[in-house]
């Protein structure tokens, strides 16, 4: 929302520079993100929370400066010519009452439609925006004004003097102001006259019936549409503008016709127009409530000592109507439907009081019989980010909402997916159910970037719908892309890699048994897919991403990733930590070299080894692989150390020697395997 000084200091005389008034508006929950000199004046860019609508214009922050610095509030003068007697009168027909709860039009004849005064234009430029004529300029300066958005009709471009708010029908058009037909449907809010639309309600007017130079007579509407109506029907047409944006959060009920006299008044001084008179139909004020607050209560949930009297004046600045003492009742204005409790009004207090005013007091520590679950879950969380922050992988964090054109692209199932109703874009319209999406979209992000070396992982919820019932599970996936001019000769070490990393994790969450096998996946490719297991249960799988899914997401190079469910491998892992006593004795070790045939699996070699070489067989290690010349075609060479101990004596040379030679005999029988 922007805001410029000059006219901001109409509504409340501050003599705080620029400089110092910049903080106190950030601390007292309204940031200021960048404030731009334009001449004498600056222009602040504040960023409004979605529960402040009133906020959203410069009387409403005027309100919030006033109670800031403890200066006198100036509501803008509003001087209203009396009515006449016998002319032209509008009627209102509210077809659909919960679209809009109150509709008020006025009736202005003999306006002269010109250029809009020197200080008008100065004002509307300020907001960023270019000036038209002095009607059209006179309600965009009370938007940003009161926060009420207002509309001209020409008068005599209305069949007849009824206006009715109702819901569009099927197939309707009309062309809005920017030139642009939309066809409507019967979720949208429309303003008509008896044959056709002539605004789309709260949103943007029709460029039949708009003000030109030739308008001599108009009607100045001024309503209350329902926020979540308008806001549907802005989406379904892809339009966004300053009517809308404050439609959408709920403008002042009590202050639509406040704001009507506010612009017949100036286009009576400026236009010349006569004013005619008001109609307004529908309800004219919310039911009076009042929220109870105790200042003793304020002082314990603040850690302060803030007289009544102070809470009074606080309040009474912010527009509260305040009754009693040790026990308030506290009545909202009509523009503050975000206070509903006393927690509300408590909020309201720390932050003019100033939250550099409260004491710093560290809270007393509670010990209570909680379910240590959560603890060891968010323990266990902690334990696994940072073993894969100490291996080189980054973390990131992607969105929970994405397009089901990603989810697609990315091999997930459409099965249990659970769509967004009212999504805000293509882009959010369903709830992820892998972490694959919003990781590939991250690699292919810095790809772009010419970035290359990339390791990344991310610990998510992802949320899925299954028998009527909506769940989520945290899951982990990990990535690691190879720079294209390294995979030449060695495309397979890369998910080495990767099963390093998943194996030191395993380690370091005490899962014991873990182990990988080949398998099949529908985003990995066939040859290189394990799934990852801890004893006979599944944990995921890792593989490389197959190159249709990659070229969806203008990956060309080879991608590793894996997909584990985090919450099973919570359930398998173990953060205690036992005493191993060290070795007394020594190790011993054998190399054993040999070529076999490649498509004999790594495990299948592995366990050989571990069956044959006996007991006291305590780690065997991969040395080298190596396929080339002379190796025949078809194999592949290999280089293992097998090494040796006994935990109670020392192992004698001929031991060593029986073991390795088993080894090297079923390797040679069971495996066809040629010694070198």
């Amino acid at each position: 929302m922007k805001i410029s000084y000059e006219w901001l200091r109409e509504y409340v005389n501050t003599k705080i520079r620029v400089e110092n008034l910049i903080p106190m508006l950030t601390m007292a929950g309204h940031e200021v993100t960048s404030a731009d000199e334009k001449g004498k004046d600056v222009v602040f860019d504040i960023e409004v929370t979605p529960n402040r609508p009133d906020c959203l214009c410069h009387v409403g922050m005027a309100r919030e400066v006033s109670a800031i610095t403890a200066k006198a509030l100036k509501l803008p003068e509003v001087s209203l010519p009396a009515p006449a007697k016998k002319g032209p009168c509008a009627k209102v027909i509210l077809e659909d009452k919960a679209g809009c709860p109150r509709y008020s039009a006025r009736i202005i004849t003999g306006v002269n439609v010109a250029l809009s005064t020197k200080w008008i234009i100065k004002r509307i430029e300020s907001m960023g925006l270019r000036p038209v004529n002095n009607i059209v300029d006179i309600t965009n300066f009370v938007l940003f004004e009161t926060g009420q958005p207002l509309h001209a009709f020409d008068l005599d471009k209305l069949d007849g003097d009824t206006i009715i708010v109702r819901r569009a029908k099927k197939g309707e058009k009309i062309v809005t102001i920017d030139e642009v037909e939309r066809e409507l449907d019967p979720g949208i809010l429309v303003i008509a006259d008896k044959k056709r639309p002539v605004a789309i309600a709260g949103v943007m007017g029709g460029k039949d019936t708009e003000v030109t130079e030739q308008t001599k007579n108009i009607l100045l509407e001024s309503a209350y549409f329902d926020p979540i109506i308008i806001r549907r029907g802005a989406i379904a047409l892809g339009i966004s503008t300053d009517s809308n944006y404050r439609f959408e959060r709920g403008v002042d009920l009590a202050g639509v016709v406040v704001s009507s006299d506010r612009a017949a008044s100036l286009i009576s001084g400026i236009a010349k127009g006569c004013i005619g008179s008001l109609t307004d139909a529908g309800v004219k004020k919310k039911q009076p409530r009042t929220v109870p607050l105790r200042p003793a209560r304020v002082n314990k949930i603040l850690g302060t000592d803030i007289d009544t009297r102070r809470i009074k004046e606080i309040l009474a600045c912010l527009g509260f109507k305040c009754k009693g003492s040790s026990n308030m009742e506290v009545a909202p204005p009509s523009f503050r439907n975000d206070v509903m409790i006393e927690a509300d009004l408590i909020e309201e207090i720390a932050r003019i009081y100033g939250y550099e005013n409260i004491p710093c007091i560290p809270p007393a520590i509670i010990t209570t019989d909680e379910d240590p679950a959560p603890k060891e879950m968010m323990e266990k969380r902690e334990t696994a980010k940072v073993v894969l922050a100490s291996l080189g992988f980054n973390e990131v964090i992607t969105y929970s909402l994405i397009s089901a054109q990603a989810a697609s692209a990315a091999g997930t199932p459409s099965e249990g997916t659970i769509e967004i109703r009212n999504p805000l874009s293509k882009e959010q319209e369903i709830m992820r159910q892998s972490l694959l999406p919003g990781m590939l979209k991250a690699v292919s992000h810095n790809v772009g970037r010419q970035i290359h070396d990339i390791r990344l992982f991310e610990l998510s919820n992802i949320y899925f719908d299954k028998e009527n019932t909506y769940n989520e599970e945290p899951f982990l996936t990990i990535a690691q892309y190879a720079r294209p001019q390294k995979q030449k000769g060695r495309l397979s070490q890369e998910i080495f890699q990767l099963k390093g990393a998943i194996t030191e994790l395993g380690n370091r969450l005490g899962i014991t048994r873990l182990k990988f096998e080949s398998t099949t996946h529908p985003v990995f490719v066939p040859d290189e897919t394990m799934v990852v297991l801890s004893g006979d249960i599944m944990l995921g799988a890792m593989g490389r991403v197959r190159p249709e899914i990659l070229e969806g997401f203008d990956i060309k190079a080879p991608l590793y990733c894996a997909e584990l469910n985090f919450k099973t491998i919570a359930d398998s892992a173990n953060l205690s930590r036992f005493y191993k006593p060290l070795p007394r004795f020594p190790y011993s070790y054998r190399d054993v070299s040999f070529a076999l045939d490649e498509k004999i699996a790594y495990k299948e070699i592995y366990d050989l080894i571990k069956s044959n070489g006996g007991l006291f067989v305590e780690d065997i290690e991969l040395l080298s692989e190596y396929r080339g010349k002379d190796i025949p075609k078809g194999q592949r060479a290999l280089a293992f150390r097998i090494v040796f101990r006994s935990q109670d004596r020392t192992l004698k040379e001929e031991e060593i020697n029986s073991a390795d030679q088993s080894v090297r005999d079923a390797l040679t029988k069971d495996l066809s395997a040629t010694l070198r």
